[in-house]
């Protein structure tokens, strides 16, 4: 019977389709009944139908001809000699009876033919989408045919996907110069791939369509010639639907205000015979200067820590803002329960919930618990929550200044090591909480919170979830506010592909899904700790309200090679340094100062011209800089103790000078110019201790502060990753829109 693989499908014919699929070995539609379905939501394929072996072959197809075996237990059809291009009527019996002996050959038999007209030549690109837990679609495109399993040049993105965010992934391939036409090739109608990918993935796209049984989709290879965009090959296939747990009770939208600025603390879990982490924890907040009240919950001791205690939250008639819960894990939902309509926040650090097998149950009675007691959980499994304005800290020698950052991270370990380098980094943070399990409180409803807080300019995040990371994305994709949001993800190794029968399961790792989840969301990803307080601290002191153009820096400062090593490491950020206009040359060359210097980019200065002006005269030729061009970015470099070593004597606090005249300059200029320092040491104690006085006096100023080029560099990457989100956002012309 012939079938028509361009006819439009209903719904009822995709639940037909996957009811066959589950019948075959293979588990997947044909590739006849996956076109249709491509057809229906207007993807283009090639004009063919399918027939049985020894069917005549109706005549609107148009030769040459392209042959495809049929069979219900087979996959890769060109491993077993089931393809056959440029086939003519006359020779379809013939390499019918070719294929059936191949494919006998590897096991399978001849069902049928799929014949179909070939397909003019271009560049073959695979797209495909494999449905990931907690993710939804994943999307993936590259270089197709047998290259993709040969160079894996492949970009990932979540569904659905908007068209600018469709073309970001295609700007992610190396093989981009190849589709753009490289050495005289043929230039791919890029437009009309970006239509094909958005009619499959977009919002209104065929994945959005599709029953959760279809699990994996290849379209290997869709071919992009000059003028269209061809799938000429479609994979559909079946597999189990995963079972979805019961759905919890929503919680209300949450003023999240009480948890940062506390008044009166539960703590439960505290002993008055042998301290232990809910006693240092009042410990740590009356050292930290809290100056509300604290209330010991515990049912045998009077007093705890000098402060009189009550034998359960049932006594408690006051409203508790914060409750911090170090109790064994079968104990916490009864403890809970009994403050029931008068505990805002919990935050349960105690661990044996869903980290573990046999702590699943009691997480999910711990929730609801909470829930129906109007309690918000944060955890279980963390360490705390930080909150400088609060005073509130499970750190002890906290860092309490109030500041603009706030980081939220599933791991209570190193949401301490966040404080302590962000600390040194020149970070004040408003808050750090570790939420664990995120059983209720979320990362995204956290993000959420943060976007609506005026008190809040910069969000960090560690996490380690995918779905959770999908999550934040989806807050961030419907925010109306935009902020800067620096990401360090934990797993980001290969492993998470997994055996597929697609190539885009297989190829779909963490390693790839977090750069895709990052890029579609605006975020910037980082990794290591030290890169994260790196990016945080630039984004927590530069003035954001900055619109940078472009991917440009000028280094300036002292030292030939450290100014090479400073390019070499923007440029691994993406960031170049072209040299200046002539004009600002020439004006940089008219100027008074001693010979031996290079203006051309980077800016190489001896110290002798740093001198003139006892260190004034940076800010002379910063202006000249930017009068005459606008930088994305300008970074002034300084080895404080070759500067103060030779010149302090005669001339001065030369790198003081320095400092205030590049911030006279920057703000004489008005330019579209963001400004970064690097103050560099010798290593001797005196030399660190001027470094880090400048560094204050710089940060103070909003000018961010780094040791080395590489640190200023990721800065720099991050600073302007953000400021073009921010701008987009404020033009009402979102770039993930």
């Amino acid at each position: 019977m012939l079938v028509d693989t361009a006819k439009p499908s209903s719904s009822a014919t995709i639940v037909e389709f996957i009811a066959q699929a589950k019948t075959r070995e293979s588990a997947m539609f044909t590739e006849a009944e996956g076109k249709s379905l491509l057809s229906a939501f207007g993807i283009d394929t090639p004009q063919g139908v399918e027939i049985a072996v020894g069917e005549e072959l109706p005549g609107h197809l148009r030769e040459p001809l392209v042959v495809k075996a049929i069979s219900t237990t087979l996959v890769h059809k060109s491993d077993a000699g089931g393809v056959r291009v440029g086939v003519t009527r006359a020779e379809l019996n013939e390499v019918a009876a070719q294929m059936r002996e191949s494919l006998a050959d590897f096991g399978h038999k001849l069902d049928g033919l799929l014949v179909e007209e070939m397909v003019p030549a271009g560049h073959e690109i695979i797209v495909g989408a494999v449905r990931a837990p907690g993710l939804g679609w994943t999307v993936m495109v590259g270089l197709g045919g047998v290259l993709v399993e040969v160079f894996e040049d492949v970009a990932f993105g979540l569904a659905p996907l908007s068209e600018n965010q469709i073309r970001d992934m295609l700007a992610e391939l190396r093989g981009m110069k190849v589709l753009n036409g490289a050495r005289g090739g043929v230039k791919a109608d890029i437009d009309a791939l970006v239509v094909l990918i958005s009619r499959l993935a977009g919002p209104a796209g065929l994945l959005a369509s599709l029953p959760e049984d279809v699990t994996e989709i290849d379209l290997n290879p869709v071919i992009v010639s000059d003028t269209r965009a061809v799938a000429v090959d479609a994979r559909f296939v079946v597999g189990e639907v995963e079972a979805k747990p019961a759905a919890a009770i929503e919680a209300k939208p949450t003023d999240f205000a009480p948890l940062f600025t506390p008044r009166r603390i539960a703590v439960l879990g505290a002993s008055g015979k042998r301290p232990n982490l809910a006693n240092r924890f009042i410990r740590n907040i009356l050292a930290g200067g809290f100056d509300g009240t604290i209330i010991p919950v515990n049912p045998t001791t009077a007093v705890i820590e000098g402060l009189p205690a009550v034998a359960s939250l049932a006594e408690v008639t006051e409203p508790i803002d914060y409750a911090f819960v170090a109790l064994p894990a079968a104990r916490v939902a009864e403890a809970l329960g009994a403050g029931a309509g008068r505990v805002r926040f919990a935050q349960v650090v105690s661990s044996g919930f869903s980290e573990i097998e046999e702590g699943v149950e009691l997480e999910a009675q711990l929730v609801s618990t909470v829930r129906e007691s109007g309690i918000r959980l944060i955890g279980p499994n963390c360490l705390g929550t930080h909150a400088s304005a609060g005073k509130l800290s499970f750190v002890p020698e906290a860092p309490l200044t109030p500041g603009t950052t706030a980081v939220v991270s599933q791991s209570g370990g190193l949401s301490v090591d966040i404080l302590r380098v962000g600390a040194s980094s020149g970070i004040d943070f408003h808050s750090v909480v570790s939420i664990g399990n995120s059983a209720d409180v979320s990362a995204a409803e956290l993000v959420s919170s943060h976007l609506g807080n005026d008190e809040v300019h910069v969000i960090g995040l560690y996490l380690e979830s995918l779905s959770i990371a999908r999550e934040v994305l989806d807050v961030l994709d419907a925010a109306e506010t935009r902020k800067p949001v620096v990401l360090l993800a934990g797993g980001r190794t290969s492993g998470g592909s997994r055996a597929a029968t697609s190539h885009t399961g297989a190829l779909a790792g963490n390693h790839r899904l977090w750069p895709a989840i990052a890029r579609q969301a605006g975020i910037t990803l980082v990794d290591s700790l030290a890169d994260f307080a790196t990016a945080l601290h630039a984004l927590s002191t530069v003035d954001l309200g900055v619109k940078p153009n472009g991917n440009e820096a000028v280094l300036f400062g002292n030292g030939g090679g450290a100014s090479v090593l400073g390019a070499d490491a923007l440029d691994r950020q993406g960031i170049s340094t072209t040299p200046l206009p002539e004009s600002v040359i020439a004006e940089l060359e008219s100027l008074e100062v001693p010979p031996g210097n290079g203006f051309h980019n980077p800016i190489d200065v001896p110290a002798g011209t740093l001198a003139v002006k006892s260190g004034g005269v940076a800010g002379d030729i910063l202006k000249v800089v930017l009068a005459g061009s606008e930088p994305a970015v300008l970074i002034t470099h300084l080895n404080v103790g070759i500067i103060q070593r030779n010149l302090g004597a005669t001339h001065g606090d030369v790198t003081g000078t320095i400092i205030d005249s590049i911030a006279a300059a920057r703000d004489e200029s008005h330019s579209n110019t963001h400004q970064l320092l690097v103050l560099k040491s010798d290593g001797s104690a005196g030399t660190g201790d001027m470094v880090k006085a400048y560094a204050q006096r710089a940060r103070a100023i909003g000018i961010p502060v780094f040791g080395a080029f590489e640190d200023a560099a990721l800065a720099s990457r991050a600073v302007l990753e953000q400021s073009k989100q921010i701008h987009q956002a404020s033009l009402g012309a979102d770039g993930r829109q």
